[in-house]
């Protein structure tokens, strides 16, 4: 099922990256298709996330940056960092003040790929 394979991509991505304590899959117009946040609420953080990345590729394509790839917001209590998942998605990372986000972006790829592919 789509729904396992995608908890099990964000599950070995968590195993590989310090840090992260929740994660999430959402469509780009912001609704919950998986999630293991820890008690956050998903709904809002999947149309929050949507948004936040729309915003994104709008400030990336003005500055002449080409294609957004993420998006990372850093604050006192850790990171939420939104990955596109092709043109229907978004991957949505958060992490503790411990994550290690130059890991995160090497190993974010493969799992972005890994994504797309189950969601066809």
């Amino acid at each position: 099922m789509t729904d396992d394979a995608l908890l099990a991509e964000m599950e070995t991505l968590r195993e590989r990256v310090t840090g992260i304590t929740g994660s999430a899959v959402a469509s780009r117009d912001g609704l919950n298709i998986r999630e293991d946040t820890g008690g956050l609420d998903p709904d809002n953080l999947a149309a929050l996330s949507a948004s936040a990345l729309s915003l994104a590729q709008r400030l990336a394509s003005e500055a002449g940056q080409g294609t957004l790839r993420e998006t990372v917001t850093r604050s006192s209590g850790g990171y939420v960092v939104v990955y596109a998942v092709g043109a229907r998605a978004v991957l949505i990372l958060i992490g503790d003040e411990g994550l290690d986000i130059a890991r995160l972006h090497r190993e974010s790829r493969a799992t972005v790929e890994s994504i797309e592919k189950l969601l066809g």
